[in-house]
């Protein structure tokens, strides 16, 4: 009985482990780390855009957002959330109304982004490409 024991735990121990490694690899922020320029397309209207993701000083994403035809640059993006080749973040910028928010996938390639826009009540796309 002892040994059937030991043989469980050991059996969970490595299930927990396998477990642990695959969600660290599901949330590996290289892939996006770089300064991606692209657009929303919202109620008919492009506004061009340029996203730059780092990482901190913990190697937790971090990221600004620039609108050139706004006039706005280094806009702090918040609640940024990485699960295999999807992301999610929004812009956490003082007077940014509505609560903008982004949510894409990252392309085979690693070199496009694409996904769905929110704003309030209004919603669109975005598209960005990686900058070399």
């Amino acid at each position: 009985m002892k040994r059937s024991f030991k043989r469980s735990l050991f059996v969970l121990l490595a299930l927990g482990l396998s477990l642990v490694g695959f969600a660290l690899s599901a949330q590996d922020p290289k892939p996006f780390i770089g300064d991606w320029k692209g657009a929303v397309f919202i109620a008919g209207t492009e506004i061009g855009l340029v996203a730059h993701f780092t990482l901190d000083e913990n190697k937790n994403i971090a990221g600004t957002i620039d609108s050139p035809s706004q006039n706005a640059y280094g806009l702090k993006l918040a609640n940024i959330k990485i699960e295999g080749k999807k992301i999610t973040f929004r812009i956490d910028a003082p007077g940014a109304p509505g609560d903008p928010t982004f949510s894409g996938e990252l392309d085979p390639a690693g070199m496009n982004i694409k996904g769905d826009f929110s704003q309030g009540e209004s919603t669109g796309t975005f598209s960005f490409e990686k900058q070399k």
